[in-house]
């Protein structure tokens, strides 16, 4: 343990420590660049694989920034930070295998097996202890930290006291952005020369002389821009590589120190479009004018694509959903990877196998590039009609040497199609769509690219798939309501000539209307596709007595299984005709209210329906029972759950079912 800023009078009290983390408002919180920042910085100086932020409470110790280390909190018995709140100085542990305090800490014992540890404790106002920030390492340290690492450790934790504070002052959000980034800035500037000295893990350095233009290089910047290795280059070298204009600095956004610090760009170099990341900082002379531009760039390419990728697949997913048509599905597919894969040109082409054809629906081409929508023959393009036919995937790394394309060479060329991928997506064995890729350049196609095609066209033809087997599923439900209107119609006919002879029409009028009662259930749930609206079902009789003006409809949207649906026609047909012969009906001011809810208060939801009469004569109850009554009585599905009431303010029923019957199919 080394001893330099002493702070003897450290604040241990936990109440006091805990009044300042809250008035902080850091617990819990999301990550943060300034913090995660540090922690980077941290771990890059010290050259440890572990660093972190953490904040001690009386639990647990809460971690608002970490590197290398997967939970987000330990429990207050693993914290080793704990005993750095209280050491005056930086706490440092070359091996905490040997160290009584943490010889037996399950983070020594087991996984993750931590060897050393150096902490500088986080002293907020009135010198209160709230936690540490701590490099980790899996291996013993005997010679623990240089002291330019001890100094930057201690420096870095100043600067989380910084950040806490200015959290807490700061109340305008734009005034806090401005600060942290001031923080930030003045951060990276202190360790600076401790990271471009480090040339490890492909991160080239540079400092550029802002007078003169010139900028001095390390060998790791030479190859990440694909250039000849030299101390130094004119700053218009690397600036005319970028392809993203505008983003990168420029003589005037130097002088000025307007420049953006931290940016991602692209450059071209004889290797491709390659993703830079560079972070800087403006060094300033005593007249406060820029000077100098110092910092860091790398190669982050693969990060960049793997990131764009996975989010143009989950892009996909959402856009095919609210899609209604095949051009709108590949067009839209198209420019998803076309951006992601950083083509000249991508897109979709639906197969006719009669005519050995291809339709290609509007594609993603880049700016200067031309489309190639429309329609094709394969054999146009020589023999790899058969190979693609097999559901093998077409790869041609220079469409200028590839033998299998010289006569059509000279089109593609002038097309910027050098280098060409055609994957096709196959659907039960047969071919009936195909992804293109096309590359201006000569290009070594890798199997993961080509598998990310393969994943994009699967996903396409899958929409497509569904897409006509719901207009089937339309055409197939219209088909059947037609003929099941037709059913209905021809054994409403039997029974009318059946039933002619019964002189009492009572009866044979009430079966005519039962039947139509469940021909119109039936119409709504062809209508809806299998599932009828409990709303649906309540207005439809509404409009078949001709009085939906004198119905009060209330409740939430409930989708009814064919079992449902028709048992609630047959119902509110009963209690319908009831209204209409005796109660609420019957009378020029009479109305009726049906309601539903649905109840979750038990061990499984439960509909409750409720049918009230007003207005209508003082009910009285049946003295007999015959099937309407019954009906009524066997309630929703024939559940039996029903209570009905003869007030003499008028007749009214509730009714309850299990909402999982009442959705089935049958």
């Amino acid at each position: 343990m080394t001893s330099a800023d002493n702070f003897s009078d450290i604040d241990l009290d936990l109440d006091r420590r805990i009044e300042l983390l809250e008035a902080y408002d850091i617990l819990n919180t999301a990550p943060e660049p300034e913090f995660e920042d540090i922690v980077l910085i941290a771990s890059e100086v010290c050259q440890t694989p572990v660093s972190l932020v953490s904040l001690v409470e009386k639990d647990r110790q809460w971690f608002k920034a970490r590197l290398g280390f997967e939970p987000s909190e330990t429990p207050i018995e693993q914290s080793v930070c704990a005993h750095a709140l209280k050491s005056p100085d930086l706490l440092i542990i070359p091996d905490l295998t040997l160290d009584p305090r943490t010889l037996d800490n399950t983070l020594v014992t087991d996984t993750p097996h931590i060897r050393f540890y150096a902490g500088a404790p986080l002293i907020g106002p009135d010198h209160i202890a709230i936690g540490t920030l701590c490099v980790i390492d899996t291996v013993p340290r005997p010679e623990g930290l240089s002291i330019s690492q001890q100094n930057v450790l201690k420096a870095l934790a100043r600067q989380v006291i910084a950040h806490l504070e200015a959290r807490r002052i700061s109340h305008r959000k734009g005034e806090l952005f401005l600060r942290q980034k001031g923080m930030a800035a003045s951060m990276r500037a202190e360790a600076r020369r401790y990271i471009a000295a480090q040339e490890a893990g492909g991160v080239g350095t540079f400092e550029i002389d802002i007078a003169t233009g010139t900028v001095s290089t390390s060998p790791e910047f030479c190859r990440i821009f694909d250039v000849a290795i030299a101390n130094s280059y004119p700053t218009s070298t690397f600036e005319a590589l970028v392809v993203d204009q505008g983003i990168q600095s420029t003589d005037a956004t130097r002088k000025d120190a307007s420049a953006e610090m931290d940016v991602e760009y692209r450059i071209r170099t004889s290797k491709g479009v390659r993703w830079i990341s560079r972070q800087a900082t403006i060094d300033r002379d005593d007249s406060f004018r820029p000077v100098t531009m110092r910092g860091t760039v790398q190669d982050i390419t693969q990060q960049k694509r793997s990131a764009l990728r996975v989010q143009a697949l989950l892009d996909l997913g959402d856009c095919l959903r609210d899609l209604e048509t095949v051009e709108d599905m590949t067009t839209s597919a198209a420019n998803l990877m076309g951006s992601a894969l950083d083509a000249v040109r991508a897109g979709f082409g639906v197969v006719n196998n009669a005519t050995e054809s291809i339709v290609i629906h509007p594609d993603w081409h880049g700016p200067g590039f031309a489309s190639v929508a429309g329609s094709h023959y394969f054999r146009d393009y020589g023999s790899i009609i058969d190979d693609i036919k097999r559901g093998e995937t077409i790869v041609i790394s220079d469409v200028a040497t590839d033998p299998r394309l010289a006569d059509r060479a000279e089109r593609l060329l002038s097309l910027g199609a050098r280098a060409i991928a055609l994957v096709p997506i196959l659907d039960h064995g047969r071919f009936t769509l195909m992804a293109f890729v096309h590359y201006d350049e000569p290009r070594d196609w890798t199997e993961e690219e080509l598998t990310y095609v393969r994943s994009f066209g699967d996903r396409v033809q899958s929409a497509i798939a569904m897409l006509r087997a719901e207009a089937d599923q339309r055409l197939m439900t219209r088909e059947m309501g037609h003929r099941l209107k037709n059913s209905f119609a021809m054994v409403q006919a039997i029974a009318t000539q059946t039933l002619r002879p019964v002189t009492e029409r009572e009866h044979v009028s009430n079966f005519e209307k039962r039947l139509l009662a469940l021909s119109k259930a039936h119409d709504i749930l062809l209508s809806d596709q299998g599932e009828a609206p409990f709303r649906a079902v309540v207005e439809s009789l509404g409009e078949t007595l001709g009085l939906s003006s004198r119905m009060e409809i209330d409740g939430p949207p409930i989708p009814l299984g064919a079992r449902g649906a028709l048992s609630l026609g047959l119902v509110l047909h009963e209690l319908g005709t009831n209204a209409l012969k005796y109660g609420a009906f019957s009378q020029p001011n009479g109305i009726v209210r049906a309601s539903w809810v649905v109840d979750t208060s038990g061990s499984e939801p439960v509909v409750r329906f409720s049918w009230v009469e007003s207005g209508g004569p003082p009910p009285v109850p049946p003295t007999r029972r015959g099937f309407g009554s019954k009906l009524i009585q066997m309630g929703l599905i024939g559940t039996g759950g029903v209570k009905v009431s003869y007030e003499p303010t008028g007749f009214s029923a509730e009714m309850f079912a299990s909402l999982q019957q009442l959705q089935q199919a049958n």
